[in-house]
């Protein structure tokens, strides 16, 4: 009877860890992160990411307009965080096309077409943390290391 007693509650503390664990790196809530680019090789950008996460599971809003697309592109980033390790998150992401654009310019249009590429896979990826606190991280996102910061949204 001690040996059954144990075992159920030995699987309730690692459920419940396991819960939290998800609560640490998942940071459930709502985010958005705003980025202007303005260069002379990629043209002008301005992107708006809303980043909602659930235990572990997030959705991401992607909006991306720009001076190499006729109209406004939005993406929709759904995915699941596989681990949280040393500062690293390693993600499953399924990235789909809401609304696609026109390129009207291919050399200015490489952050869209990335984008475009992306979503045809189905991948795990690596993020690493620069900074977190409660209500804001910062983000180096993917192999291009482009960075954002996310920001709570109450």
């Amino acid at each position: 009877m001690k040996t059954i007693t144990f075992f159920i509650f030995s699987i309730c503390v690692f459920l419940y860890s396991n819960y939290m664990s998800f609560d640490h790196y998942g940071k459930d809530g709502v985010f958005i992160s705003k980025l202007h680019v303005h260069s002379q090789s990629k043209g002008i950008w301005n992107s708006l990411i809303k980043l909602t996460f659930d235990h572990g599971d997030y959705t991401s809003d992607i909006y991306l307009e720009g001076s190499g697309i006729d109209e406004m592109a939005m993406f929709r980033d759904r995915g699941k965080i596989l681990s949280y390790e040393n500062g690293y998150y390693t993600l499953y992401s399924d990235l789909q096309i809401l609304q696609q654009a026109k390129v009207i310019n291919l050399k200015e249009a490489e952050l869209y077409t990335r984008l475009l590429f992306a979503s045809k896979q189905k991948v795990s990826h690596t993020n690493k943390i620069i900074y977190e606190d409660k209500n804001i991280f910062i983000l180096e996102i993917g192999k291009n290391k482009q960075i954002h910061m996310f920001i709570r949204q109450h």
